[in-house]
């Protein structure tokens, strides 16, 4: 009886180890899974790419960056991410390079600030192929099957430069200080400027130079045009210049009837001078929001999660994020409140909240 329960006991064993070897394989090691629990992804890794830095702008959007991808990462929404701002700001081939290197280092979302419209297609499919998502933010790209989340430059040059055209009563002369020569959103803003100022012949643009989105750069340029001796009535120039622009004015005791300014503390600063001392000026201002990073960065990681927008959100393979305001003398006390106290170098911007984000796409997430 012994004998024959030992027996029993050593066949249940060997049909026990049978069956792990089945589960686990020949090895005896559990097969390794390629996405997370119930069929997830795997946690993704994240290189982004800026494009250019340096500037108030820049420094600001890098920051929503970093903000979201702390906060994602905290979460454990994503494995890591890792931001790489160019050497040479604006090149195209530098940025195509540091895309190369994140292939490489087997990302899974890419993030990109373009420097050129199509100068990046060919690596953008090169890290399609690598199985890796690409998102384009702030500036688009023509590479299909890339989601470009940016504002609509065109349109929002376009409203600068009617309000600056009225405010002079469409005659005059006028100067543009563009930003980075070549970048998509300074392409569309000067198209803009084109075609508004197509409907004006009484106003002459004497000359249209790049400040490439730099104060220091702007103030110079400016203050070139303005030796020229030349009447200037009004300024068309964009987001980060607008206060190296009107420093430049204001060295030289002029200053022009209407410009567009800054959306931030140091151009509302004199602005606000300007205004309560009766001066003949008049300024607009407009958020060009260097949190569209952010924006741009939540908008990737609901992609790559499997969800699709809504229909009719994109304009072919873009969202445009809208910006509702709008700053003249009429509600310049608006903007006032919200960049009275902060610091010279800080402007307005705004990042879509994730509930936000999540109502742009198809079954919105609900945490």
């Amino acid at each position: 009886m012994k004998r024959k329960g030992t027996k029993l006991i050593a066949l249940a064993l060997v049909t026990l180890l049978m069956s792990i070897t089945l589960l686990t394989g020949c090895g005896g090691a559990a097969p390794e899974e390629s996405s997370g629990q119930d069929g997830a992804k795997d946690l993704p890794t994240v290189g982004i790419t800026t494009g250019s830095s340096g500037t108030s702008w820049r420094n600001i959007m890098i920051d929503a960056l970093e903000q979201v991808g702390t906060e994602y990462k905290d979460a454990g929404k994503i494995a890591d991410y890792k931001i790489v701002n160019n050497v040479n700001n604006g090149d195209a081939t530098e940025q195509a390079n540091i895309i190369r290197d994140f292939i490489s280092q087997g990302v899974n979302i890419i993030l990109v600030n373009p420097n050129s419209p199509d100068a990046l297609n060919g690596v953008i499919k090169e890290a399609q192929d690598a199985g890796i998502l690409v998102l384009a933010f702030d500036a688009t790209v023509t590479a299909p099957d890339v989601v470009n989340v940016t504002l609509d430059h065109y349109a929002w040059n376009e409203k600068n430069v009617q309000f600056i055209a009225d405010a002079i009563g469409g005659k005059g002369n006028v100067i543009q200080v563009y930003g980075l020569d070549g970048h998509p959103a300074n392409n569309e803003r000067i198209q803009a400027t084109d075609d508004v100022l197509e409907s004006y012949p009484d106003i002459k643009m004497i000359a249209s130079t790049s400040g490439g989105w730099d104060q220091t750069k702007a103030k110079e340029v400016t203050t070139q045009i303005i030796g020229s001796g030349q009447q200037i009535d009004g300024v068309i120039t964009q987001d980060s210049m607008g206060f190296g622009v009107l420093s430049a004015f204001q060295d030289a005791g002029k200053l022009p009837k209407v410009m567009f300014g800054d959306p931030g503390t140091a151009f509302f600063k004199e602005w606000k001078k300007l205004r309560d001392a009766g001066a003949d000026f008049k300024a607009c201002a407009q958020p060009n929001p260097p949190g569209i990073g952010g924006t741009g960065f939540r908008i990737a990681l609901n992609l790559y999660n499997g969800k699709e927008f809504r229909e009719g959100l994109l304009d072919g393979t873009t969202y445009f994020y809208q910006v509702s305001s709008f700053y003249t003398d009429e509600n310049f006390d608006e903007a006032w409140e919200m960049l009275k106290d902060k610091p010279d170098d800080y402007l307005l911007s705004e990042i879509m909240p994730q509930d936000k984000v999540d109502e742009l796409f198809q079954d919105p997430i609900t945490e």
